[in-house]
């Protein structure tokens, strides 16, 4: 038998109590949710140490939604993602609908369920104004709402951007301190994802400034002030951050992160490869047409990966590779994940740049 108890950090002392009936031995097994890791970290989860299998819940993945939406079942997630592949493959306007409402709508649960457009913005109003008005106050105890809210809208306008903190300070007029406490803070509930730069030198990492993504594509547009539309063609930056969400279906032992010089060179993202531990640079463009940008030929000279991505946003269904120097680069359109096994062309194309051998 099962027993769920939601809002467990409501509770006095709720580890222990838990512990207590742990240690009682019965016939139950407990589920205990909460709406953010804080309360659950502070109070619970230390006093079970050994006693506990802990889950995160995030919005749905975009194979997780096509997977519902095209009503495909499979205990295995490699499974499933081989059949959406398939699925979205072959029938072009399936994709482009199923990737346009999750590129404008998310993955909130009762979201992808909501049948109309009217509905699913509904929804999410609420989950919007549910957080900022309601989680704030009661369970994370911020004491300058209105600033919160104010940071939220920011950062969804500068997605993808660099967060300098003494500028939202700034902008916001309350301490680097409070800016540094409220980034924690949505972070801590999955609002936001903070991506690090890469470097060599772990502690320059730690120092530079990261970017933002929201968890969820849907909540970023309210945060911006837009109604969600499935006609609405996602911007770069949007864009940006859908494909960084699709990067974390991977689930690397590495989060993603991005490079920049101190020059202004960039690459959206660099992950390291759970194989064998070589880097691989993966940059979002609004088309596969057109040569590599300057960012990333340098990375490829600096670091010389093996292989690297471009996402682009099309209506294709199909990817290809180019050979640059020694590096293979694959070019995917969104409803593709990369590292999954997937047809795709295999003699590999020369970029018709000077810098090209094989």
């Amino acid at each position: 038998m099962v027993v769920f108890i939601d809002e467990i950090s409501r509770l006095d002392n709720p580890g222990l109590f838990l512990k207590g009936l742990y240690d009682l031995k019965t016939k139950y097994k407990f589920v205990v949710t909460g709406s953010g890791s804080l309360e659950l970290k502070a109070h619970i989860i230390e006093p079970l140490t050994g006693r506990k299998q802990v889950f995160y819940c995030y919005p749905l993945s975009f194979t997780e939604f096509a997977a519902f939406k095209l009503g495909i079942e499979s205990a295995e997630a490699n499974e499933s993602y081989a059949q959406v592949t398939r699925e979205l493959v072959t029938q072009p306007l399936k994709r482009q609908r199923l990737v346009g409402e999750y590129l404008n709508f998310g993955g909130y649960p009762a979201v992808a369920l909501a049948v109309t457009e009217a509905e699913k913005t509904r929804i999410l109003r609420e989950v919007y104004s549910s957080y900022l008005e309601k989680d704030i106050g009661l369970l994370l105890h911020v004491d300058k709402e209105q600033a919160f809210g104010n940071l939220v809208k920011l950062l969804a306008h500068q997605v993808g951007n660099l967060v300098n903190q003494a500028e939202l300070s700034a902008a916001l007029g309350i301490s680097v301190k409070t800016v540094e406490r409220y980034l924690y803070l949505l972070e801590k509930t999955f609002v936001i994802d903070v991506v690090r730069p890469f470097y060599r030198n772990a502690r320059k990492e730690l120092v530079k400034s990261p970017k933002v993504y929201f968890t969820d594509l849907g909540f970023l547009y309210l945060a911006q002030g837009i109604l969600p539309s499935s006609q609405r063609r996602p911007t770069g930056n949007v864009f940006e951050n859908a494909c960084y969400l699709r990067l974390k279906e991977l689930d690397f032992v590495k989060p993603p992160q991005f490079w920049r010089t101190k020059s202004g060179a960039e690459v959206d993202f660099v992950v390291t490869s759970p194989k064998d531990g070589k880097l691989i640079p993966i940059e979002v463009k609004s088309s596969p047409k057109g040569t590599l940008g300057k960012s990333l030929i340098n990375f490829i000279k600096a670091y010389q990966p093996d292989e690297g991505y471009i996402y682009f946003q099309s209506e294709s269904g199909q990817g290809s590779f180019k050979v640059h120097g020694q590096t293979n680069l694959g070019f995917y359109p969104y409803h593709y994940l990369l590292g999954k096994e997937i047809s795709l062309p295999t003699t590999l194309t020369p970029l018709n740049t000077p810098e090209t051998h094989r």
